[in-house]
């Protein structure tokens, strides 16, 4: 198991391999909106654990897989997007996340309130 020098030097490598850009959109969404999506599609019980932005940079694949899986549950496809917003469908139709949230919402009783906890995002 790795020592927590080990994990923070393996986290500042990989954050420097980031440009500015990438860091600005990490912080103002797309990434972030992906791990605020797990949060919610959690609440709703769509999947079986959240993620931070932090979590979502080192695990985008899996993570982001979980988050369109979960969406896809409430009968919405999702096209996450690590550095650019994501894109939300129903029958078809693209639609704002407000109203893929709302979907949910409106679908599912909610089970956890982690969304209104404020984490590291």
């Amino acid at each position: 198991m790795a020592t927590r020098e080990e994990n923070l030097k393996k986290i500042n490598d990989e954050l420097e391999q980031l440009s500015d850009e990438d860091l600005d959109n990490v912080a103002g969404g797309t990434i972030g909106e992906t791990a605020k999506d797990s949060e919610i599609l959690y609440d709703y019980g769509l999947v079986k654990e959240w993620h931070t932005s932090l979590h979502m940079i080192f695990h985008w694949e899996s993570g982001s897989a979980e988050v369109d899986d979960g969406w896809s549950k409430a009968g919405i496809t999702c096209v996450t997007k690590p550095f650019s917003n994501n894109k939300y469908f129903k029958d078809g139709k693209q639609i704002s996340r407000d109203e893929a949230m709302n979907i949910v919402k409106s679908k599912f009783k909610r089970i956890h309130h982690i969304s209104d906890i404020k984490v590291f995002n």
